[in-house]
């Protein structure tokens, strides 16, 4: 893939618009997990000690557009959080009209893009002024680079010289080793709720990896397609004709226990899948399943999971979850962790750093390894070539 890179740009004393994905937690006014602001360092870090003069634009949430008197969606928290981590000033510019510049060696971040009309229409006239905002623009958002939107897409096509940071830069560097993986044995773990949202994906990896192990609401599916009884386990019932098709090939291994509740609070019980009551449905996989797979996992060289194995915000319903993960992080393979419920679960079992690699994306992350192409890297290989 063609593209530029930062490192190819003298930035002293050049305008530098940087796209990160700051969407972070934020809760009574504070940020509750920094994991995105300090992935986004280096780039920070980067540019300002060599001289440019640093503009950063984010968005949190899903506001609505042109209405700035949104508190819940302000950046303010992130902006004091990353002052913390930089030990330095980090102003708050509310709208994009202010085109002061920063001095060299410093920066400042706009209110959330998000609030300005057209950003999600990846409008002309705003991508035009986010292009005059700089000299070259920097896209390391890999989690938003799936969307067409202005501050993504759009701007790369009116700034003078467009490139990707280096989050961007290693997160293509891991993927891509995945996509078209030439490390044997792999695995793929996928769980989740909907089949319907990873059909691509599950078919993508079943020709591409050796072993695909399905968990979740999507094996709940697999397993209605097989004729199994599962009660009132959540099903998606008009995608049985494409679960059917996914179980028959011989690389798609399913769980063939789970554990099953009358209710999302009521009692666990391990059972196999004939014999599970009209009146329970599935919440988890069976932790013991790890027995099953140990020779698996112990083989494979590279292992990628995505998804949650059952209800895992719940206690009783994350033994499953949790005894894939620490198969997966005892294992000598290579491992990607990616979505942001896999991440979720890894920081609730607090191993999240025990993983080789762990993508900040998570409809991105699915895309890109789907063999998709993404309107930003599209956009930014375009501009490569000017």
């Amino acid at each position: 893939m063609h593209l530029n890179y930062l490192k190819d740009f003298i930035l002293t004393d050049k305008r530098v618009l940087l796209r990160l994905d700051l969407n972070t937690p934020v809760e009574g006014g504070e940020v509750v997990n920094d994991e995105r602001i300090i992935r986004s360092l280096p780039t920070i870090n980067y540019i300002l000690q060599k001289g440019g003069k640093l503009k950063i634009i984010s968005h949190l949430g899903r506001p609505k557009e042109t209405k700035k008197d949104q508190p819940e969606f302000s950046l303010d928290p992130v902006a004091k959080k990353l002052s913390q981590l930089l030990n330095i000033p980090v102003p708050l510019i509310p709208d994009l009209d202010n085109t002061e510049n920063p001095n060299s060696g410093s920066l400042i971040l706009y209110e959330n893009i998000r609030f300005f009309a057209g950003e999600k229409e990846n409008n002309k006239s705003l991508s035009k002024k986010l292009g005059s905002l700089c000299d070259i623009f920097v896209m390391d958002a890999f989690a938003t680079s799936h969307r067409a939107h202005s501050s993504t897409t759009g701007v790369v096509h009116y700034a003078p010289n467009s490139c990707i940071g280096f989050l961007v830069e290693q997160e293509l560097a891991v993927l891509s080793k995945l996509r078209a993986s030439s490390i044997k044995p792999s695995l793929a773990i996928l769980g989740g709720a909907k089949i319907s949202t990873k059909l691509e994906l599950i078919n993508e990896l079943s020709s591409q990896m050796d072993f695909v192990f399905l968990g979740g609401g999507i094996a709940n599916t697999c397993f209605a397609a097989q004729g199994y009884s599962i009660g009132n386990s959540l099903i998606e019932s008009n995608m049985l004709d494409e679960a059917r098709e996914l179980v028959s090939k011989k690389n798609v291994i399913l769980p063939n226990k789970v554990v099953v509740s009358n209710s999302v609070d009521g009692n666990p019980r391990i059972t196999d899948l004939q014999s599970i009551n009209d009146n329970e449905a599935i919440f988890d996989i069976a932790p013991d399943i790890v027995n099953e797979l140990e020779l698996i996992f112990r083989e494979s060289k590279i292992i990628l999971w995505n998804g949650p194995m059952g209800l895992f915000e719940k206690e009783q319903f994350m033994d499953g979850t949790k005894s894939i993960a620490e198969l997966i992080i005892s294992s000598s393979a290579y491992s990607v962790a990616g979505g942001g419920d896999t991440i979720s679960a890894a920081s609730k079992l607090g191993i999240l750093n025990s993983f080789d690699y762990v993508s900040t994306a998570g409809g991105a992350f699915l895309e890109y390894i789907e063999g998709r192409n993404l309107p930003a890297l599209e956009a930014l290989k375009l501009k490569a070539l000017e």
